[in-house]
């Protein structure tokens, strides 16, 4: 294994200076009028922001730990549009569930409904209507956002009708 070569550290001689807030607002103005954090350039804007005893070290490593906030932040934001992405997803997807299962259950039921009038009907004699033919079919929710599935019809002067409340037990 070879030896490693490892460079030594060595302190700038230039005191550690922190920008104070008032300066920092100038900094991040003076950014944004150069065409942000990507495009503006350490000697560009120390010479905009005119300040003295601001040297273009500071203003190179201000720039980039401005640069790695902004990187940071854009990562955090776009984590968040991907959350909420599938989120919404997730309630497309039960909420088309919920509707196919829904429009299943009316089918179903439109079937017994044809199946019973099929039966009925020879025994009513009168009506040459089938009760599938005369039923309605409603879907609705109610306040607690249950799907109610309604269906009635007649036969001659006979009604009937059908209500069924599907819902989430809590």
């Amino acid at each position: 294994m070879r030896g490693r070569i490892v460079r030594l550290y060595t302190r700038s001689k230039v005191p550690h200076w922190r920008l104070t807030d008032d300066l920092n607002l100038l900094f991040i103005q003076v950014v944004e009028l150069l065409g942000g954090e990507r495009r503006a350039t350490p000697k560009v804007i120390l010479d905009f922001m005119d300040v003295k005893n601001l040297t273009i070290s500071h203003v190179k490593s201000h720039l980039q730990m401005y640069r790695n906030k902004k990187k940071e932040e854009s990562r955090k934001e776009r984590r968040m549009m991907r959350e909420m992405s599938r989120r919404q997803s997730q309630q497309y997807i039960q909420i088309y569930e919920s509707a196919r299962d829904a429009t299943q259950f009316i089918q179903n039921q439109q079937r017994v409904l044809l199946d019973i009038s099929e039966k009925i009907a020879p025994v009513l004699g009168s009506s040459n209507k089938s009760l599938y033919q005369s039923s309605s079919v409603r879907l609705n929710k109610n306040r607690d956002n249950d799907v109610v599935v309604a269906c009635g019809g007649a036969i001659g002067e006979e009604e009937l009708s059908l209500e069924l409340t599907l819902g989430r037990k809590y």
